[in-house]
């Protein structure tokens, strides 16, 4: 067995995890700017994509879809003192998930993870993260970093109520977007899933953060 999170529990708005002595936590799921999509191929990445990462093997058709972040919201005596990105969805079609597997990039194998702690994931230095169609980072590419800093990196980020999210176009020609989000607690390296419907139709694809781990 690798790495299974219980997504069905963890997707629920107003699902409240056990945590700490006297702290609330509650989720809340909020809905984020469409993903525009011009090839269906995607990726998840830190929050600033760079040409090594590389796309799922997994692809959908070319559209529009909504795109939602779950956030944890934690609360002591009734006020709130934190809230952190737990998931970020993309969702493909709204019919009940009933199986999820790990979305592998092309050359990742299951059977190659040795361990149930094990996982293929992508590395986030910057704190945030995005699930995103690959042309779109193609053309993030042609950017440098100070105009994607003017875009994304805002002075204030937003923490409320999302945390570090913003979302813009990045390739007008396309409409291709980019939508960053806050990843978890912070840096560190993330899975994502994919979800399938009792036809095995795929209806999300959720990058987990991994802030409930047990």
């Amino acid at each position: 067995m690798v790495y299974e999170p219980d997504l069905d529990i963890l997707l629920t708005d107003g699902y409240r995890p056990d945590w700490k002595k006297r702290t609330e936590v509650v989720m809340e799921r909020h809905e984020l700017t469409p993903a525009v999509l011009p090839t269906g191929r995607l990726l998840a990445s830190d929050g600033y994509p760079t040409q090594d990462d590389e796309p799922f093997a997994v692809t959908i058709p070319p559209g529009t879809y909504p795109m939602y972040a779950w956030v944890a919201v934690f609360s002591k005596r009734g006020k709130e003192v934190d809230r952190r990105c737990a998931a970020l969805e993309l969702r493909v079609r709204d019919t009940p998930t009933i199986d999820w597997e790990m979305a592998c990039a092309e050359g990742e194998k299951l059977e190659d993870l040795e361990s149930e702690d094990d996982f293929f994931g992508f590395d986030v230095e910057s704190g945030r993260a995005t699930i995103a169609d690959y042309a779109t980072c193609e053309a993030l590419w042609r950017w440098n970093f100070s105009r994607y800093e003017s875009v994304f990196i805002p002075d204030p980020l937003p923490e409320r109520p999302v945390p570090r999210y913003v979302s813009a176009v990045v390739d007008p020609e396309t409409g291709g977007n980019l939508t960053v989000v806050g990843s978890g607690w912070g840096d560190g390296v993330y899975p994502t899933f994919i979800g399938r419907d009792e036809h095995g139709d795929i209806t999300s694809f959720v990058t987990d953060f991994m802030l409930f781990e047990e």
